[in-house]
């Protein structure tokens, strides 16, 4: 027996040989039909480098709060948006739910302005499936060099996994082998590990593949990228993979259409569900996380990381109601704060 790495989602869902498919996240049955019906244009707006600040009036400010009310009151998250900074939202959010403060971590950037906002961005988190994203970017990176083949079935029979009975699920529906394609679309769609892995083969490994992260950029802390051991990160780092995405966004079009359609209605589209959101969650044990790009009036983008919400730990091994509901309501704060002072 191989030895296992363990860096995965952890949401656990099985596939019913390709039919229904069932997720431990919601204990929700989706449909095929209802996983693939928010098929939308990718926008074409890349992030600037120069920074260009958004002079709003605290008319338009007021005006865009009143125009909200009724929406922050029903949800509980009415705060001084207009007057307050990103992090200080951050901040009063978590204080008035007993958030530890080194529990949240984010990097922020307005995609039409250049301006960034951050709060503990230099310290580790725990990636969770997150690094799915810049895995998969890779293997893209070897297809247009003409090393990987879309087109091709490789063998998923020696690869390593994680969880038995998934791996078991994926050699019933798929046989011996699988395309990248179909690679990308279940280990960005629905997170799961095994075809993670199998990408991850492409490229020699799972070791192999976390040495080229840095391609897509450096974060300032001691780690740049994911520290392998314990899969460890930061949300500066973050921030980089989604822009290198972003500005490369004709090279990388399949993943972002698998991150439009990933988990529709769930994280950062739970409180808005009427908002063009590409997203790749990442669970494991205490951490809950999103990387996301935002197509608000001005679009944005962020990555998003927790730890411990709703009291999960190191040996957690479902996703925490609360810690979930609270990461929800914190994508609908940093969103609010984003309507009110950028759109």
């Amino acid at each position: 027996m191989k030895q296992k790495l363990v860096l995965g989602f952890g949401l656990g869902f099985f596939l019913a040989l390709g039919v229904v498919l069932y997720t431990r996240t919601s204990d929700v049955t989706i449909s095929w039909s209802q996983l693939f019906a928010k098929k939308k244009e990718v926008v074409q707006t890349d992030p600037v480098d120069k920074i260009i600040p958004t002079n709003k009036s605290a008319k338009a400010k007021k005006a865009a709060m009143a125009a909200d009310l009724a929406t922050m009151d029903g949800y509980g998250l009415y705060y001084d948006y207009a007057n307050l900074s990103l992090e200080e939202v951050v901040k009063t959010y978590m204080e008035e739910f007993g958030i530890e403060s080194n529990a949240i971590a984010f990097s922020y950037k307005n995609m039409k302005t250049g301006e960034t906002f951050a709060m503990n961005d230099t310290q580790l988190m725990t990636a969770g499936s997150t690094y799915k994203l810049p895995l998969n970017m890779l293997v893209v990176d070897q297809v247009v060099k003409g090393k990987l083949s879309m087109d091709k079935a490789y063998d998923i029979t020696e690869i390593n996994y994680e969880y038995e009975g998934e791996y078991q699920a994926y050699r019933a529906q798929f046989g011996d082998d699988m395309t990248i394609s179909e690679m990308q679309e279940y280990s960005l769609v629905y997170s799961e590990n095994t075809p993670a892995y199998a990408l991850a083969s492409l490229l020699g490994g799972v070791d192999e593949a976390y040495k080229d992260f840095g391609r897509y950029g450096q974060s300032k802390s001691a780690v740049k990228t994911i520290q392998l051991k314990g899969n460890k990160t930061t949300s500066d780092y973050y921030i980089q993979v989604l822009q290198y995405l972003w500005k490369n966004q004709e090279k990388y079009a399949d993943i972002l259409n698998y991150l439009d359609q990933s988990f529709p209605g769930e994280y950062y589209e739970t409180y808005l569900p009427d908002i063009q959101i590409y997203q790749k969650p990442g669970y494991v044990r205490e951490a809950l996380n999103i990387d996301a790009i935002v197509m608000e009036e001005t679009p944005y983008m962020i990555a998003l990381y927790t730890a411990g919400l709703g009291g999960a730990d190191e040996n957690t091994e479902e996703i925490n109601p609360e810690g979930y509901n609270l990461l929800a309501q914190l994508t609908y704060v940093v969103n609010q704060w984003h309507r009110v002072n950028m759109n």
